[in-house]
């Protein structure tokens, strides 16, 4: 025969469940997070890489401040192509961060972008 579980720790699992619960529904919140949504663009691919087959990824370390603007964007890591690293760097000047608490911390985050060739460039048609 099972005995009734006591008021107070039953109120405990059913908090500790709820909390557990929520903790795993809610999105990361690491000081470092960015988030890829608008208003944020994608980085333009440059039309003669594109032309030239020229694709990979640049890493990029990204200082922000406290309100989510860059104050710094810096290659980490190249793609092998500067028309590329210049694109992800020139395009993530422009972005807006998860804002940080304003504690004197410094905040780098490491943003990746990838070019890559999905499909051939458009070839002029002459009629």
């Amino acid at each position: 025969m099972k005995t009734p579980p006591r008021p107070f720790a039953h109120a405990l699992m059913v908090g500790a469940t709820a909390a557990l619960l929520t903790a795993c529904a809610a999105p990361p919140s690491t000081p470092g997070e960015w988030s890829p949504q608008p208003p944020n663009p994608n980085a333009p691919y440059p039309a003669e890489s594109r032309m030239n087959g020229e694709q990979g990824m640049v890493l990029l370390r990204v200082r922000t401040t406290p309100d989510g603007l860059p104050a710094s964007v810096e290659v980490k890591e190249s793609s092998g192509h500067a028309r590329l690293d210049r694109s992800a760097v020139e395009t993530v000047r422009t972005w807006r961060f998860k804002p940080t608490p304003d504690d004197g911390t410094v905040v780098w985050r490491e943003v990746p972008i990838r070019f890559f060739i999905t499909s051939p460039p458009q070839q002029p048609t002459f009629n």
